[in-house]
């Protein structure tokens, strides 16, 4: 369409081709508009011009004579190179416009100028129009090849014709502000915001009533934009001489995209950062002042509609400046939202799996910090998973306080880039390095394989009757090498490889960390969750995956979709896209927020399902002395129903909330459709570009679907990596010094020397205890429950450090010397021993690696346990069960005690080794204890005295102190703590005189004042109590 005003004159394609000596049709859009062409009174640049021409047919040359001669089908290329400029024999200067017109052809070849003054040419459909436009209304005659004639002019003027809102500087000032509008608003906002974040500002409340004003003024800018698209179409429509500028209509569209979901954002928040806000309508303001008084120069009197945009760009100027007052009072305000101010307040009474700060955590368990739960947070407390994470987001949110945002907080993780990227790993790099290649050949795949498509139907349309096997193969291999059975093989290939060798290289890292945590984290932590920190640690590495091999790639595609798709079409069409994406991503996001409750809702009916079934098969037994089966049935059917009803809640609303995205998507592929005929009807693009956006199409929609849930994706893995980090950053409280000594055995000699310890350092647990086992003795400690006498044991296998004091084996602190020593020198039978779910042979064997069947049986028989094992129906490939719950207390015992004979250490630890022993099988166990400790340093724990009675040394513990201490007989002499624990055991009917010489174990009458299955263990300050 020409310019308002003027009036166009066409010229045919015969006419034309009488010009070019040929005759031809033009099919195709040109890249040239008339709006590239610059006003008169500047040099503009030269523009090239590209037709393809449709020359399926023999031709004849069409001369202004009557000759004609046929000529044979050639290359359908026709070249126009169109250049404007300075017409200097023009009679007012006005510039000329060149028409170079190159056509190749077989064994011809033509070149042509044609000299028009002064005009501007517009391929429109099938015909060339030529709009000449002329001050004084003259006659010009159009000279060249083709037949003398002349075109008469109206009177409008060439910068009119060019610019229809404005000419020279002015124009181009125009474009540049239209096209920077929406972009430079648009990254101003996200930047600030994300700098926000990133930072921790502090979000200001906003007040009601200048939320709601700045919303309405926001919602009448974006308002004003769809106004002005929407008098440029129905102008465009009205009158068939108007062709609205682009980069005012891309201005709107950009704006209409920017504006909207800032104006929904405000509209919907009590409390936001809002320097980003005040940034964007300070910008907003320029922008729009700008455009005013460059519309209001180029404003071209005799066009009584070109005031409108200036009418529209002044009202958008003015509410700017309005948001922008009320922006200014809105930051005078000096609240701030509360609870969210991560740096002022105390999430957690103490970092959830920070160091203790001696041996333990002064309260077992962290406690929370004064920020108030939200009605979002109760919500996710009905939720299993969500209690379990939620310390973990409060510890992640006083991380982000004390590393000062987002970019300290991330850094942390920069721990575990040799793991994710093991440069020295060259398989591992090797397979990384086929994932980018792939990445970049699928960018590239996804345009050729659907261009190549649209370049066959443009030949087939052309009806040649030939086929193009050379562009057919070319979309073949373009097809084959974008499947799984093409570079994608590879692709896959390395891709499994990845992930398991990073698997390995993650879960490893942190169990071998966990290993190497001392006791105090173990006792203060769940097993599960430990558990889980390790099994989840490839969600780190799922996380860095879904960013650089799924999002970054969409990103990508996405830009590239909007480029290529205005390369096919226009930039409207792109825009239609950008539209479409921008709806479903923020509807899958809201949409997902909505279903969080139904989801919670489903979690607990489900739980509240297994609830019901686990509680009652167990429990049969009890239901059928009640007889209340037919109670339990209908109980169970009832939460059934629940969780199936909740269910379908849950998938229904889900139903709903995809049908309404898949119609979103459906409509926009019919709308671009039609947009694509309608603009293959203007002969502005041939058929293949539609064959070629059609196939083009799930390239763009199936990033969206993932596009639309990764938030929650990577919000969750973020969590469990920060499960993770936490575990990684939770150091050992024993720890071997750098140049740590090996343990010298020479002499097994153990002393205690002012030895202070406590769990917590507001509670001791021993203080100043003092004495020494020489090598080969056996040392008992004896007293009630609480009293510290297994913390010694346990501070004897370092398992904790001492607080004061030292302990040392043949004269060398433990501190010093390296713990896999220490360790490999003492054997430790525990109260109650744990063991795998394995065969007895391979628990047994588990002392010595490399010992034989024939002494783990002969240690079996010492502990006398081998004639029980025998008797099993598999006998030592008898599998234990969980924990060794297979076994009773007795034979757990005396396993652990074959262990601990198969293993032959140079120092052993008995802890209650014997409790849960019957008298006669304690005899044969004694003996097997006094083969065991000859030679040896011996520690024993008992409440059965009569273990003890033969001990070298027995020293009386109580409250942490050391009450008394020598030989069986010399306490007993003494009358004190030991000799009155013994009277209670012996019920008082043995007399101090008939007790001087040594009993046996037939004639005692032990009374066992602790149960057998009793556990006496270290209790944490946690716990209120430690262990004896």
């Amino acid at each position: 369409m020409s310019p308002a005003g003027s009036r166009v004159q066409r010229i045919s394609s015969t006419q034309l081709a009488s010009c070019l000596e040929e005759q031809v049709n033009f099919q195709a859009e040109p890249i040239w508009r008339r709006e590239n062409i610059g006003a008169c009174a500047f040099q503009p640049p030269e523009i090239t011009l590209k037709l393809p021409v449709d020359l399926h047919r023999p031709h004849h040359r069409a001369y202004p004579s009557t000759h004609t001669r046929e000529v044979s089908t050639f290359s359908p290329t026709l070249n126009f190179n169109v250049t404007v400029r300075n017409c200097s024999d023009s009679a007012k200067g006005s510039p000329l416009v060149v028409v170079t017109g190159s056509i190749s052809a077989l064994r011809h070849s033509l070149a042509t100028t044609i000299p028009v003054c002064p005009a501007a040419c517009i391929l429109e459909k099938s015909v060339l129009s030529v709009s000449i436009a002329d001050a004084d209304s003259a006659s010009t005659k159009v000279t060249g090849l083709c037949a003398e004639g002349t075109i008469r002019t109206s009177s409008t003027s060439a910068s009119m014709m060019a610019h229809p809102r404005g000419g020279g500087s002015d124009s181009a000032a125009l474009a540049v502000l239209d096209y920077m509008h929406a972009p430079i608003v648009g990254c101003y906002y996200a930047g600030a915001a994300v700098f926000g974040a990133i930072v921790l500002q502090k979000p200001k409340l906003l007040p009601s009533k200048r939320r709601r004003i700045g919303a309405a003024l926001i919602a009448a800018i974006v308002v004003s934009y769809i106004s002005e698209v929407v008098y440029n179409v129905s102008r465009s429509f009205a009158e068939e001489d108007y062709d609205p500028v682009q980069h005012a209509v891309v201005q709107c569209l950009g704006s209409i995209l920017v504006w909207t979901p800032l104006g929904i954002s405000l509209a919907g928040s009590d409390s936001t950062v809002w320097h980003p806000w005040v940034g964007a309508f300070i910008l907003e303001f320029i922008f729009n002042t700008s455009l005013c008084l460059l519309r209001g120069v180029a404003l071209d009197p005799r066009d009584r509609y070109n005031s409108v945009p200036l009418g529209f760009s002044s009202f958008r100027a003015l509410a700017a400046l309005i948001l922008l007052v009320n922006g200014f009072f809105i930051s005078l305000s000096t609240k701030t939202e509360k609870g969210t101010d991560e740096e002022g307040q105390s999430l957690l009474g103490e970092e959830a799996n920070s160091t203790p700060k001696v041996n333990g955590t002064a309260n077992g368990l962290a406690g929370y910090g004064a920020i108030e739960p939200t009605p979002e947070d109760e919500d996710e407390d009905e939720e299993k998973d969500d209690d379990d994470k939620k310390e973990i987001k409060e510890s992640q949110a006083k991380r982000l306080a004390e590393k000062g945002g987002w970019i300290g907080y991330l850094k942390g993780f920069a721990v575990f880039l040799p793991v994710l990227f093991p440069i020295h790993d060259k398989k591992v790099m090797f397979c990384f390095f086929i994932r980018f290649i792939n990445l970049i050949l699928s960018r590239a795949l996804n345009v050729l394989v659907p261009r190549q498509l649209g370049i066959i139907t443009n030949k087939l349309a052309a009806g040649t009757r030939v086929m193009p096997w050379k562009d057919i193969s070319l979309w073949a291999f373009f097809k084959w090498l974008d499947t799984s059975s093409g570079f994608g093989l590879l692709d896959s290939l390395a891709n499994n490889y990845i992930d398991e060798a990073l698997r390995e290289k993650l879960t490893m890292l942190a169990f071998t960390h966990v290993m190497a945590l001392s006791m105090d984290f173990h006792t203060n932590k769940q097993s599960g969750e430990v558990i889980k920190a390790i099994d989840q640690a490839t969600s780190l590495q799922s996380m860095v995956e879904l960013i650089i091999f799924e999002l970054s790639p969409i990103l990508v595609d996405f830009a590239v979709a909007i480029w290529y798709i205005t390369h096919l079409f226009d930039i409207y069409m792109a825009f239609i896209v950008i539209f479409m994406g921008a709806s479903y991503i923020w509807w899958n996001l809201v949409t997902t927020l909505w279903m969080q409750k139904r989801y919670r809702k489903y979690l607990k009916t489900d739980r509240e399902e297994n609830t019901v079934l686990y509680e009652s098969i167990p429990n049969w037994q009890t239901i059928s002395y009640f007889n209340r089966t037919t109670y339990e049935v209908d109980r169970y059917r009832k939460s059934i129903w629940g969780a199936i009803n909740a269910y379908l809640s849950y998938m229904y609303g889900w139903v709903k909330i995809h049908a309404i995205g898949d119609f979103v998507l459906s409509s926009t592929f019919v709308i671009c459709c039609i947009f694509a005929i309608w603009r293959i009807v203007q002969g502005r693009a041939p058929l293949g570009n539609l064959i070629t956006f059609m196939m083009y199409w799930s390239t763009i929609v199936s990033p969206l679907y993932i596009v639309g849930m990764s938030y929650k994706r990577i919000t969750n893995k973020l969590i469990d990596a920060e499960r993770l980090l936490q575990l990684l950053e939770t150091k050992p409280s024993v720890q071997d010094p750098e140049h740590a000594q090996s343990l010298d055995l020479t002499s097994c000699k153990v002393e205690f020397k002012d030895v202070d310890f406590a769990y917590d350092e507001r509670k001791p647990v021993l203080a100043d205890v003092n004495f020494v086992a020489e090598s080969g003795q056996t040392v008992a400690f004896v007293g009630e429950t609480g009293g510290g006498k297994s913390t010694m044991l346990k501070l004897l296998m370092r398992h904790y450090d001492v607080t004061g004091g030292s302990i040392m084996i043949n004269g060398q602190d433990l501190r010093s010397v390296k713990q896999e020593d220490l360790r490999d020198a003492l054997g430790m039978v525990p109260q109650d021993p744990v063991l795998f779910n394995r065969s007895i042979r391979e628990n047994v064997r588990y002392a010595r690696l490399d010992a034989t069947n024939a002494e783990i049986e002969e240690a079996c028989k010492q502990a006398a346990i081998h004639d029980t094992i025998v008797s099993f129906p598999d006998g030592y490939k008898s599998k234990v069960g969980e924990r060794g719950v297979k076994l009773s207390g007795g034979q757990l015992q005396r396993i652990a005690i074959a262990r601990v004979l198969l293993k032959n250490p140079h120092i052993v630890l008995l802890d209650e080794a014997t409790s849960a022993i019957d008298s006669a099988t304690e005899t044969q166990i004694q003996e097997a204890f006094k083969k065991l400790s000859a030679g040896r340093t011996t520690f024993v724990i008992a409440h059965r005295l009569s273990t003890i009675a033969e001990a070298d040394l027995i020293i009386v513990v109580d409250q942490g102190k050391i009450l008394e201490r020598g030989t069986h007989w010399e306490l007993l002499q003494k009358g004190g703590k030991y000799s009155e624990l013994w009277t209670k055991q012996t019920a008082g009917h043995l007399s101090h005189a008939n007790s001087k010489a040594p009993s046996t174990h037939g004639d005692e009458i032990l009374i066992d004042i602790t149960p057998a299955d009793d556990d006496v263990k270290d209790n944490v300050a946690g716990e209120g109590s430690s262990k004896s």
